[in-house]
């Protein structure tokens, strides 16, 4: 583990917390790798039967970290930016083929591949101050987390489109009602409604639990990982055209 990524313990639940708060934990590759790897590893640990994914101070996950993009800019060839995409696509299968549920737990922004990462898990609990936005096509990129995919399969194709294009900015309370979280919870009761989300599940058998999140997730597998071949296409693209860099250099002078 390094200080980008924290792991605790508490009985059977496993605490993954993204752990760069100066940068409202926007992901680099190695942090996307880091996660995979931990998530990939729950099997063979065999202590955890159930993972929460959070982000430090006060944020879920800002997207991809741009300014990793732009120290690429002039010395990154074609294999750079399909291996970085790679790691980040790592993340969201090893969501999926995580053989526990996955709980995402947001608060504060959840933008991007941070929505993506949000709406790969098994479930989705905010607290009340959250706010999720894809804001991909405002930087001039597409989508290269899954969310093309997963994200209609939650709030309907009209209002995944919607979402995607417009990059609108949705807030807990909206999110909710479209099916985008399951559940919101005042941010000071955030932990506590976690921990009795936890319980209920906990409560279940674990072989039913596992067996149940295979049977429904199973048949994603496949198709998520096709999406995310063609997301990842589009997106290398997308990151070598010139609308992306105009606004790369001008959301960076902000």
């Amino acid at each position: 583990m390094s200080d980008e990524l924290l792991s605790t313990s508490v009985g059977a639940v496993c605490h993954l917390t993204l752990h760069r708060p100066h940068r409202r934990n926007a992901l680099t590759p190695h942090l996307a790798r880091e996660l995979a790897a931990h998530l990939d590893r729950v099997e063979e640990a065999g202590t955890a039967e159930l993972v929460t994914l959070t982000g430090a101070g006060g944020h879920f996950c800002a997207g991809l970290d741009l300014h990793w993009l732009r120290s690429l800019e002039g010395g990154a060839s074609v294999d750079d930016l399909q291996r970085g995409l790679g790691d980040f696509q790592s993340a969201v299968l090893a969501i999926v083929r995580c053989p526990v549920p996955v709980i995402a737990v947001v608060q504060g922004t959840a933008a991007g591949f941070g929505l993506d990462l949000a709406v790969a898990c098994d479930l989705r609990i905010a607290g009340a101050g959250a706010s999720f936005t894809s804001a991909f096509a405002r930087m001039g990129l597409v989508p290269d987390g899954g969310s093309t995919f997963t994200l209609p399969r939650l709030v309907g194709v009209g209002r995944a489109l919607r979402l995607l294009m417009a990059g609108e900015t949705v807030d807990a309370a909206r999110a909710h009602a479209i099916g985008l979280v399951d559940e919101v919870i005042d941010d000071a009761g955030l932990d506590e409604g976690v921990q009795t989300m936890a319980e209920k599940i906990l409560g279940g058998a674990p072989a039913s639990v596992r067996a149940i999140k295979r049977l429904v997730r199973s048949g994603e597998a496949g198709a998520l990982e096709q999406t995310l071949a063609t997301e990842g296409a589009a997106q290398l693209q997308a990151l070598q055209g010139p609308e992306f860099r105009r606004r790369l250099e001008a959301f960076l002078a902000r």
